[in-house]
């Protein structure tokens, strides 16, 4: 046992070396005749018990004490020793200070100090193990085990702190909450251990990029934050969030294989986006969700325009969910025209929303949120069953013949119902049409995102005659096998190839490929948004089988579609 002895009084030094005459007990005694001597020597040395005298000249007792307790690297049982007699008051500020024990040194004999010293050390030595579990206890509760970072907890602790000192020292906090891109695919296709080594990875490149004092946090799954200090303008953020990006866009190279990843990160800041901890996280993750719905591998800043949209869909999931939204649903009818003769053959049924602040509504404006809260499948079974029930009453007033054709799109929520083909046969039975005059239109990313699954269902209703239409071809995946094995008798060409024709050459050129591929592979084309006669007579030339588009007709409700159709001249469109 190695001791500090701590008194001014030589001569209750020389007492205490006495008393102390075990060789096996105290292997060495060192003497301090001051506070500041004593906290150099402690400092500078290692010693297992502190004798610390209660009054010294130079320094209260209880500001030594604390010193020594909450030395950063070095731990000693510390003992107090005292002349004053019976003051309980001092012994249990002593004690509560973190001394192991307080002893009268009138009391002194060496059985009493040894004990002393002996229980003092074994009590401080439990203290330790206790301080020591609790601290692996705190890094396990504050540390994600995989990456090493701070976790979720440690974070959202961490981020009320920093609001808090920010908002006494006037300065500016910045979150980045950052998504790797596709994760769920590389532990799908690689395996989860290869997905752990790549957020190991992912986490020493973020601790590689940030400022010093800044702190990243694993939140869990593929999901990171970095809490930024003392940030003095968006513009240092918005340098990090691209460092970061430039880091990771570095192939990670595992077992000689490298692998590609990108994220999206989302930026928020305080005061400027939120004024606490759970509003800033909230923000930065709507941010970064626009990222990824703009493309990925990019950041954005919160803004009062994302709060916007997110208040919108609240609403909006409110009013599907009271099912006000569906009553203020409307039909509109663009007609399709024969390429052939002008006349009018078909259909294509299109929503619109008569919203009751904003008017009549496209759906780019809400089906994509409709989709996103997972009511559109609801909404399209009702679309279907309001279109078979608007053609029988068409047919039944003589308006369209028996070969006119009514197309509706179908999501992919629709057709992942499981009686998608049940709900479609008894439209056509209560409405008494045959499949032959109903087409279903779905895009390619539905058709190939569960190809055998899709293609067995598309095959079911083709089953009862029913038509199925490849919708916008051209802006998907355009694959030339699938095309081949699409269960589909109709190809869509979309509007951007028709813009620029006959003025691009080259636009003229591919719209003539693909409609004469088509055609190659059995397909009826429908080119739509043809808006003029030149371009409607290059189709014809190309080999197209119908159109639509405002040459024709824009969307019209069912009254003014019925007018259309009563007033159409086939003659007037001359190519």
């Amino acid at each position: 046992m190695r001791l500090l002895l701590v008194d001014d009084d030589e001569l209750d030094r020389m007492a205490v070396v006495r008393v102390l005459q075990s060789p096996k007990l105290i292997k060495d005694i060192v003497h301090a005749s001051t506070a500041v001597s004593a906290l150099k020597l402690f400092d500078e040395g290692t010693f297992d018990v502190v004798l610390l005298d209660y009054r010294l000249p130079d320094m209260e007792c209880l500001d030594v004490l604390n010193k020594l307790t909450q030395h950063a690297n070095k731990h000693a049982a510390v003992v107090i020793l005292t002349g004053m007699v019976n003051d309980e008051a001092i012994e249990r500020d002593c004690i509560i200070a973190g001394a192991q024990d307080f002893l009268l040194k009138q009391e002194l004999s060496q059985r009493h100090l040894t004990k002393a010293l002996v229980h003092a050390q074994a009590r401080h030595a439990l203290n330790q193990q206790l301080m020591e579990t609790y601290a692996r206890l705190k890094y396990l509760a504050e540390n994600d085990p995989m990456t090493g970072l701070s976790n979720r907890h440690y974070f959202e602790d961490h981020l009320r702190t920093a609001i808090s000192r920010a908002e006494r020292f006037d300065s500016k906090v910045g979150l980045l909450f950052l998504d790797i891109d596709n994760f769920k695919l590389i532990n799908d296709s690689l395996g989860h251990d290869t997905g752990d080594q790549i957020l190991q990875q992912v986490a020493n490149r973020l601790l590689g990029v940030i400022r010093e004092g800044d702190i990243v946090c694993r939140l869990g799954g593929d999901e990171f934050a970095i809490i930024a200090h003392d940030i003095e303008t968006e513009t240092s953020l918005a340098t990090l969030a691209q460092r970061i990006i430039d880091s990771l866009g570095i192939p990670i190279t595992l077992a000689h294989t490298e692998h590609f990843i990108s994220c999206s990160i989302g930026i928020s800041t305080y005061p400027n986006c939120a004024q606490n901890a759970e509003d800033m996280l909230k923000h930065a993750d709507l941010a970064m969700y626009h990222v990824k719905r703009m493309g990925r591998n990019g950041f954005h800043f919160f803004t009062e325009a994302l709060q916007e949209i997110v208040m919108n869909k609240i609403v909006l999931e409110q009013q599907l969910r009271s099912g006000a939204l569906q009553s203020q649903l409307l039909q509109y009818y663009q007609p399709v025209i024969n390429a052939k003769n002008f006349n009018v053959c078909g259909a294509e049924m299109l929503v619109r929303w008569n919203h009751p602040l904003r008017g009549i509504l496209p759906p780019s404006e809400f089906l994509g949120d409709i989709e996103e809260l997972g009511f559109l499948s609801a909404i399209d079974v009702v679309n279907l069953d309001l279109a078979c029930k608007q053609l029988a009453e068409w047919r039944s007033s003589g308006l369209v013949n028996d070969s006119f054709v009514l197309a509706v799109n179908a999501s992919e929520q629709l057709i992942k119902e499981d009686n998608f083909q049940g709900i479609i046969k008894s439209d056509l039975d209560k409405a008494n049409l045959l499949g032959c005059n109903l087409s279903i239109e779905v895009t390619e990313g539905v058709l190939v995102s569960d190809f055998d699954k899709t293609s067995t269902i598309l095959n079911l209703i083709k089953g009862y005659g029913v038509k199925v239409a490849i919708d916008d071809f051209g802006t998907g995946y355009s694959s030339m096998a699938y095309l081949k094995w699409l269960p589909a008798s109709i190809l869509k060409v979309d509007r951007s190839f028709v813009q620029n024709v006959p003025d691009s050459v080259a636009d003229c050129r591919v719209l003539k490929a693909i409609i004469v591929m088509a055609k190659g592979l059995d397909f009826e084309v429908i080119v739509e948004g043809v808006e003029t006669i030149e371009q409607a007579r290059l189709c014809c030339e190309y080999g197209a089988d119908m159109f639509q588009g405002y040459l024709f007709s824009k969307p019209l409700p069912p009254e003014e579609f019925a007018f259309f159709i009563e007033q159409h001249k086939p003659a007037s469109y001359k190519v």
